[in-house]
């Protein structure tokens, strides 16, 4: 197993102009190994995942998956006037596509689907990513086999789906995209407890083929089937680290993250 770590990121600080959501995250995440993130909605859990799929560029610090720098280094340069779109003439410090083509696959909360289009052209779609990790055909067969409803639903709309039929398309594409790291934000997000368990073991059996995991979900028990390591999220900053043989209930882990409530 290589020494390099899969995925590091090194005092890595971002947010939304003006405001900083996050600040000096330091996670170092192995080959063959699953991480989960859990903390309080609004803390910056997922701007910190848009950041490393290069959805957003980072304000400063680096962010290397396998090795290799994905974001250009030093911190970005203050913006001094809102009268002025200062993207327009400045460089991206991150290419998305990159990000992608070098395997960090990121399924992000709220499936951000093409409306208008076919599970079929939407499925279509996500092999672009994978340039030559995988025969896209069989990268498709494999993600139809466990997701069987989206078969039957191959000419059908996104926006004719159920929720959890968008879901599913999003992991599905996910998982066509043949990645070496798969982020999974918040994906069990509003769906009912049957939809929840189909979705969990699909996403186990993704674990079990070998595609190392980073989740986003406030359901440790669910976490905890599919992690080793826990990190606690809190106010943009990582606040704790758990490993799950040590891993408390969600109770516990709200009483570390908040403290005693008392009605």
């Amino acid at each position: 197993m290589s020494t390099v770590p899969l995925l590091e990121l090194q005092h890595l600080s971002g947010g939304y102009e003006p405001v900083q959501i996050f600040r000096d995250v330091d996670l170092v995440i192995a080959h063959g190994t699953s991480t989960g993130l859990f903390g309080p909605n609004g803390h910056g859990k997922t701007t910190l995942l848009r950041t490393v799929s290069g959805v957003i560029d980072p304000w400063s610090g680096n962010i290397l998956f396998e090795g290799k720098q994905l974001n250009r280094p030093g911190e970005r340069g203050r913006r001094r006037s809102r009268n002025l779109n200062y993207d327009v003439f400045t460089r991206r410090r991150m290419n998305p596509k990159n990000v992608a083509r070098a395997g960090l696959i990121h399924v992000a909360q709220g499936n951000l689907l093409y409306r208008e289009l076919t599970v079929r052209e939407t499925l279509g779609i996500a092999p672009i990513a994978a340039r030559g990790r995988g025969e896209p055909g069989d990268l498709t067969e494999k993600a139809l086999r466990l997701f069987p409803r989206l078969s039957e639903r191959m000419n059908q709309k996104v926006r004719f789906l159920s929720g959890g039929e968008r879901q599913m398309l999003s992991v599905a594409c996910g998982l066509i995209a043949a990645p070496r790291l798969l982020i999974l934000d918040e994906p069990t997000l509003g769906l009912s407890p049957k939809l929840r368990r189909e979705l969990a073991d699909a996403i186990q059996a993704i674990k079990a083929d070998g595609v190392p995991l980073i989740i986003v979900d406030q359901d440790v028990d669910f976490l905890k089937s599919l992690i080793e390591t826990l990190y606690l999220f809190d106010h943009g900053r990582i606040s704790g680290r758990i490993e799950r043989a040590d891993m408390p209930s969600h109770e516990e882990i709200m009483r570390m993250l908040f403290g005693e409530v008392h009605s």
